[in-house]
């Protein structure tokens, strides 16, 4: 789960990751890997952006027009981008941006059925879901309390990886009446998904690409999100 995107803060901790930050393999790309190919092959179609991930490396935030990116809540909360999504899009609706939305996919699939009302209302919207199979930030407040009641941080997984099987995000997103593309694994899939999905959104089709990213946020996030914690040697 990649919750909404913040200003990242410079670690302060070398001592903050249990592991490396994963990068690409056969089956998944790395964060950056999705930030760059996406904000390359969507920049001459104007997009909106509504939501972004809180892994999003801030080097692809190229924003200089109020409606190049949308925000989020400001709650810290999951499961509205969705809904956040479908409303923003409809907003839009009948203007020149191309309204996008990248979640995470906790956010995606606790407010899954918000795509049905855009479907059902005809709303143009393309939604690209980092999936990394987890609740990968609930992964670090776990690793947070492990380290400060002294219990195994090799423990944080469980209860919040989705895989064993792996959820289809997108034959979800069929199931409301979207268009599903995806699972995404490679970056010339990827791309190849980007350019099919702006086509239908530009039909006026609700599109979903589900993306495989590696289950990591960069070693700098994961670091400030678990910094100042006791440590116990």
């Amino acid at each position: 789960m990649l919750r909404p995107f913040a200003t990242p803060i410079t670690a302060t901790s070398p001592r903050a990751n249990v592991e490396p930050a994963h990068t690409a393999d056969a089956e998944h790309i790395s964060i950056d890997e999705l930030a760059q190919t996406t904000t390359d092959a969507l920049e001459t179609h104007r997009p909106s952006y509504i939501r972004l991930p809180i892994g999003w490396p801030g080097e692809y935030c190229r924003f200089e027009h109020p409606q190049d990116y949308i925000g989020f809540d400001g709650g810290g909360g999951i499961g509205s981008g969705p809904g956040m999504a479908v409303g923003a899009a409809l907003a839009m609706r009948g203007g020149e941006r191309l309204p996008v939305a990248i979640l995470g996919d906790g956010d995606y699939l606790m407010g899954l059925t918000a795509l049905w009302t855009g479907v059902h209302n005809r709303v143009p919207l393309l939604v690209i879901v980092a999936n990394n199979q987890s609740f990968f930030n609930d992964e670090l407040h776990q690793e947070r309390v492990a380290r400060t009641r002294g219990r195994p941080i090799e423990n944080r997984w469980i209860g919040l990886r989705m895989d064993g099987p792996r959820m289809n995000l997108a034959t979800l997103a069929q199931g409301q009446g979207a268009i599903g593309l995806g699972p995404i694994s490679t970056v010339a899939d990827l791309k190849q998904a980007i350019k099919n999905g702006v086509a239908r959104v530009r039909d006026g089709a609700l599109c979903v690409i589900d993306v495989h990213v590696a289950p990591e946020y960069a070693r700098a996030i994961s670091s400030s999100l678990l910094r100042h914690i006791a440590t116990k040697d």
